[in-house]
């Protein structure tokens, strides 16, 4: 009697293990991952279709995406694995028939550039509407409108009202008639997360039935608020909409114009939002220190600030330090003028667990004689590096060739130190050191071989670079050398030295 040997077992066998392998590979090498076998091309076919995005074949020939639309049939035939769904396209109404029994996001009409059509039309509503009500799993749905003729038909908020799973919605450029906001507000009552920019004159307070409205939020756990300035939605309005949201996570508020701060601060200090860990807001340049010092001092649980162009300063810091640098993850203090060099380099010396950083200048001075960086999981960092500090009044006891000389070194060894820096920051993948806001450039880092851009090979995921606003001239040979080591990178931004027009042209 004769025994087979069963065949060694690797980890690639186990399913979870190509499914994990699979999702750090993009669409290109997920199709070669089917030709190994079939457990491979089973798993790999699964990833394949997670996520389908629909596109006039048109469209492909005039844009970069490099994506088909598919074929009827073969979208039906594989409807069990798609867990996205994009459409980008006027499509014909069966596709809009399927169902897909794992469908959880949709996103119909996603903000593009042209040659895409400006907005749907009202027959693309009928479908949308028509999915919405076939796909009862459908747990995100983001509408990339564009602000246009169609405002959304009210069939459209019914089906949206009705969806059992639905959680968040995205409505970034919002076209909402009058006599359709009781079915908006019943829409949204029931979300996670609404993210919506309103476009044209809306009443939070109008309901059909004369009452005052709106709905209480009771499971709002993210609220994105803009308000177009056309829309003359009044601070009261904006005001109650977000105290209506008691369990707020995360709120960003971008108001259509200035608003006295005396409003927003009574919320905060009222406690209106005790869960909070997310504030962003915007347009803030009529908020003082004092005023953001206020905010931070009522909310002890923020791990995610933004408050560019306001009046950030010594007080918020002193607000920021004893109770946020162990925790904060994002902070965003971008155009703020009182933010100094000391803050924003005791900023990347004490928040261990900061994933996004901007700020305005910061001197190559102070980053040199500061502590050790401690941030290694940030992912974007913009700030402007000064170099000009650097410059000692002239000896005249020491010839001036010689001073130079040694001027010159000790700024190629403050470059170095700080690429050493930025080195360790191995996890980034959005790096800008620009200042757009400066009419005349003042020196900043030099990232050029032999001057410290070498030391970068360890920034393995980064993504995108702005130079903007700085003396960078970016040459031929170092944009190459970009592109030899930094594999992710796809968008960069800044001056090049275009000697070679055919060479800048091939990169």
């Amino acid at each position: 009697m004769t025994t087979t040997t069963p065949p060694e077992q690797t980890p690639f066998d186990l399913p979870e293990i190509r499914i994990h392998i699979g999702s750090f590979l993009d669409h290109n090498d997920r199709i070669n991952c089917i030709l190994i076998n079939k457990a491979w091309r089973d798993t790999m076919t699964s990833l394949l279709w997670e996520k389908v995005t629909l596109v006039d074949a048109d469209d492909i020939l005039q844009t970069p995406l490099q994506k088909i639309s598919v074929p009827l049939d073969i979208l039906q035939k594989n409807a069990g694995l798609v867990k996205t769904l994009i459409i980008q396209s006027e499509l014909i109404d069966d596709y809009f028939d399927i169902t897909f029994p794992i469908l959880q996001t949709v996103s119909f009409w996603p903000k593009r550039s042209m040659p895409y059509p400006k907005e749907p039309n009202a027959e693309a509503f009928d479908g949308l509407t028509n999915l919405i009500k076939r796909n009862p799993t459908i747990s995100q749905l983001k509408l990339g409108m564009s602000k246009g003729r169609h405002p959304a038909p009210d069939k459209l908020w019914v089906a949206v009202a009705t969806a059992p799973n639905l959680q968040l919605l995205e409505a970034p450029r919002m076209r909402i008639r009058h006599s359709t906001m009781p079915l908006f507000w019943k829409a949204t009552e029931n979300l996670k997360a609404l993210i919506v920019n309103f476009e044209t004159a809306l009443r939070f307070s109008f309901t059909a039935d004369g009452t005052s409205g709106p709905f209480l939020f009771p499971r709002l756990r993210r609220l994105s608020l803009e308000v177009s300035q056309a829309a003359h939605i009044s601070e009261d309005d904006q005001i109650r909409l977000m105290s209506m949201c008691p369990q707020l996570e995360t709120l960003d508020w971008f108001p259509g114009r200035e608003f006295s701060p005396d409003k927003f601060l009574e919320c905060c200090r009222a406690e209106t939002w005790p869960n909070l860990e997310g504030l962003t807001l915007a347009r803030m340049d009529h908020y003082t220190d004092s005023d953001i010092k206020a905010i931070l001092e009522s909310m002890r649980k923020v791990t995610i600030l933004g408050v560019s162009r306001s009046g950030f300063g010594p007080r918020s810091f002193d607000a920021l330090r004893p109770h946020f640098f162990a925790g904060i993850i994002e902070l965003d203090l971008s155009y703020c003028s009182a933010v100094t060099s000391p803050m924003i380099v005791e900023v990347l010396a004490s928040c261990k667990k900061m994933r996004k950083f901007a700020a305005g200048c910061v001197s190559a001075k102070d980053l040199v004689a500061s502590p050790p960086w401690i941030c290694g999981s940030l992912r974007e960092l913009w700030i402007y590096f000064d170099m000009s500090d650097g410059d000692a009044p002239m000896d005249p006891n020491v010839t001036t060739a010689t001073q130079e000389a040694d001027l010159a070194a000790a700024k190629e060894r403050t470059q170095r130190q700080i690429c050493e820096r930025i080195a360790g920051l191995e996890m980034l993948q959005s790096f800008s050191f620009s200042d757009p806001t400066r009419e005349i450039p003042i020196p900043s880092l030099d990232l050029r071989l032999g001057k410290g851009l070498e030391l970068l090979s360890t920034l393995r995921e980064l993504k995108g670079i702005h130079f903007h606003g700085t003396k960078q001239w970016m040459r031929t040979e170092d944009v190459q050398w970009m592109l030899d080591h930094w594999d992710h990178l796809h968008w960069m931004g800044g001056v090049m030295d275009i000697g070679d027009h055919n060479q800048n042209a091939a990169l």
